[in-house]
């Protein structure tokens, strides 16, 4: 018997072990009552799956470094104790209006630093590049009017190990990704919790009304969204260039290491993640030309979250804006969504 050529590729495999895997959190209430006990179980589940279960406390205390004159707002530099000796840098946007503003909590993608979601770009053709896919999203919070708070993630910027890599960006993704693996920790884990931990520091703050808004793209989509979904002190959410399908995004291609968290998807996928939000306003911003992140999967999943907010007679509170482009985020969806929600 002649043996076909592609007799020892292992898709067929991955498909079938995908499909057929039980997934303990599918959403599937049809109660209030019902999902509240998903709800709680869920995040329980995903919080200790993160390594977040017992994490080491943090002071949250915040010491300046450096004020700049942008403008229309001031940036603020600032170092945030999140625990175990580390710090992390906080860029703090404050509009040059009259206080009480309205805070919202920015992550920046797979950037070489903070800066680029802050619209500070070392020449012209990085500027025209990133404008033309609004990944100034940070400032262009700051210049409607909201206060914004920017944390550099861990893995890149000036939150680098020793070991250092080029694929994304100048990054230390690959290396904290499986040290804090082999720790029973994961590094989205970490990263989320330097959310926490900056909500906790902005919301201490006497100069700010409503709820707290959080955003972010690409890589810092992703922080949003588990954040979002397991910190109930997020009130309107943004998530840019990253909702879809674990299958369709990051098991499909070559994604950074920063993406995977061990047995994951034993608990759900992302639709029933983000379900987790409602229902506090969510909308998934997604380019049909993504090639990443792949639109038809994220109406895929999106169809759970609806399920979700209809519960709750919200179904006005979740949207999926899919503008015409590529990868990239939506200012004026993003500016729209915060000023309808964040009252």
């Amino acid at each position: 018997m002649k043996i076909p050529a592609d007799s020892f590729s292992l898709q067929d495999h991955l498909d079938k072990v995908y499909s057929t895997s039980p997934r303990k959190f599918v959403f599937a209430a049809r109660t209030l009552k019902d999902y509240s006990i998903w709800q709680a179980d869920f995040r329980t589940e995903l919080t200790r799956l993160l390594g977040l279960e017992n994490h080491p406390p943090a002071s949250c205390i915040a010491e300046h470094i450096q004020t700049i004159d942008r403008g229309a707002y001031t940036e603020e530099k600032l170092s945030l104790d999140v625990g175990e000796g580390v710090q992390a840098p906080l860029y703090l946007l404050m509009p040059k209006q009259e206080p009480p503003y309205k805070p919202v909590l920015v992550f920046h993608g797979h950037d070489p630093s903070a800066q680029y979601c802050l619209g500070n770009y070392p020449d012209e053709e990085t500027t025209r590049a990133n404008l033309a896919l609004d990944n100034n999203y940070a400032k262009a919070l700051a210049e409607a009017g909201y206060l914004v708070c920017v944390v550099e993630q861990r893995g890149m910027g000036e939150r680098l190990s020793d070991v250092v890599q080029d694929v994304f960006s100048h990054s230390s993704c690959r290396h904290l990704s499986f040290f804090y693996q082999l720790h029973g920790r994961t590094l989205l884990g970490e990263r989320v919790w330097d959310g926490m931990c900056a909500a906790t520091w902005l919301l201490s703050r006497k100069d700010f009304v409503g709820g707290l808004g959080c955003t972010g793209h690409s890589g810092g989509g992703t922080t949003t969204l588990f954040l979002s979904a397991l910190d109930e002190r997020i009130k309107s959410v943004v998530v840019g260039g990253y909702f879809n399908s674990f299958r369709g995004s990051i098991l499909a291609m070559n994604h950074c290491e920063c993406n995977y968290v061990p047995h994951l998807l034993e608990l759900g996928e992302m639709g029933d993640i983000a379900a987790l939000i409602a229902p506090r306003p969510f909308c998934a911003i997604n380019g049909e030309k993504d090639e990443i992140y792949p639109v038809a999967f994220a109406r895929e999943q999106f169809k759970t979250v609806c399920k979700a907010y209809e519960l709750f007679n919200a179904s006005d509170a979740c949207q999926l804006s899919v503008h015409a482009g590529g990868h990239a985020y939506n200012n004026q969806v993003s500016r729209d969504w915060f000023s309808q929600w964040m009252k």
